[in-house]
């Protein structure tokens, strides 16, 4: 099969991880003789259809992955081979979407022309839903439902867990970079579980995060941005840094120091020693259930966890619910096939991507 496969060496990527830049451009191939990935009796072998491209993408390709793996994470698709401990759920010719840790493995990634899933790590596509609509709740929506719920503590959208915040509990949250595609997803599932939703954005997305369920947004570039926040709210006690890069944690520190808290960050972000204020950077990747190494053999180490593993198969099992309280960001098509993807990467990386999630269709 086709893939688009990693070949940088190690001193290119610690260069491009400590400068933040990419030499030697675009650090990716299309191979044409990939082996077919193998599965075993728990996955399912999928055609890959669409793919809808992330920073995390980009940030592989450049610094994270080894040479070897195939990059990308979400996928949407065909089945086309079951696994024998999978067949009383699923049927070739199913619809599906799924995640991949691409940039790790040489058998594993969404940018090819098949990829394979273990089989509760997937959601079945609902007729009404395109194939690009289905891949926006991978990362994104994932990342969002997994800070909110299993960190924060809100409910499942849909669920019979609290319909509105605990007694007691601060019923505002506050979401940095709301107009991002993880943060749009953040609005709508904190606005669902009943909350407040407090966010930043620059003004041309101020209306866009509001549809998406922001009660009240700021600008992320005004010098009065935190005095602005307190002024209004003064009791926040959540929050989620959606951008993780500059002093993005630093106001989520100082929005939440009055009353001290909790911020989840998606990147390690130099959080900044304010008192009362915790800090808790997620690796969505732990949700795979497998031990992994960013930026290997060098970088930081993750240990499997079984207790995320069981979050992510509740939460591919709620999928189906969820995607009809959420709807899926707005999506942006690029030219069918890799070259689409290498320039969609290429854009991400330049941050000229704001409001929508790219999309690609890989294959017919």
């Amino acid at each position: 099969m086709q893939a688009l496969i990693t070949h940088r060496t190690l001193p290119t990527r610690i260069f491009n991880a400590l400068s933040g830049k990419a030499i030697f451009s675009p650090g990716a191939k299309v191979h044409d003789n990939v082996p077919i990935p193998t599965i075993n009796s728990q996955q399912l072998l999928v055609k890959v259809k669409t793919v809808a491209l992330n920073p995390t993408d980009f940030k592989h390709m450049d610094a994270l992955a080894p040479p070897g793996c195939i990059l990308g994470c979400d996928f949407a698709g065909e089945v086309v081979k079951v696994g024998e401990g999978a067949a009383g759920k699923w049927k070739v010719g199913d619809r599906v979407a799924s995640v991949a840790h691409g940039g790790m493995y040489p058998d594993e990634g969404a940018f090819a022309e098949y990829a394979k899933v273990n089989h509760d790590l997937a959601w079945p596509i609902p007729g009404d839903i395109s194939d690009a609509d289905a891949t926006t709740y991978g990362v994104s929506a994932m990342t969002a439902m997994f800070a909110l719920n299993a960190r924060l503590g809100l409910p499942f959208p849909g669920s019979k867990e609290n319909a509105k915040p605990a007694a007691g509990d601060e019923s505002t949250i506050f979401i940095y970079a709301g107009a991002t595609s993880a943060g749009l997803f953040h609005l709508q599932a904190a606005k669902a579980a009943g909350y407040t939703v407090v966010t930043t954005a620059s003004p041309r997305s101020f209306e866009l995060v509001k549809k998406f369920g922001a009660d009240a947004v700021f600008d992320y570039r005004s010098s009065t941005v935190v005095e602005d926040i307190l002024a209004k709210y003064p009791n926040l006690t959540k929050a989620v840094d959606c951008f993780s890069e500059g002093p993005s944690s630093s106001i989520c520190a100082q929005v939440l120091k009055p009353k001290g808290g909790t911020v989840v960050l998606l990147l390690p972000n130099g959080e900044s020693k304010v008192p009362g204020v915790q800090f808790e950077m997620i690796m969505l990747y732990t949700v795979l259930g497998r031990a992994f190494q960013m930026l290997a053999p060098l970088g930081p180490k993750f240990e499997a966890s079984q207790s995320d593993r069981e979050w992510a198969a509740r939460y591919y099992s709620a999928l189906p619910e969820v995607a009809r309280l959420l709807k899926p960001t707005p999506t942006v098509s690029l030219e069918p096939g890799f070259k689409g993807v290498l320039d969609g990467l290429e854009k991400l990386r330049q941050r000229k991507v704001v409001g929508g999630k790219q999309v690609v269709q890989l294959q017919s």
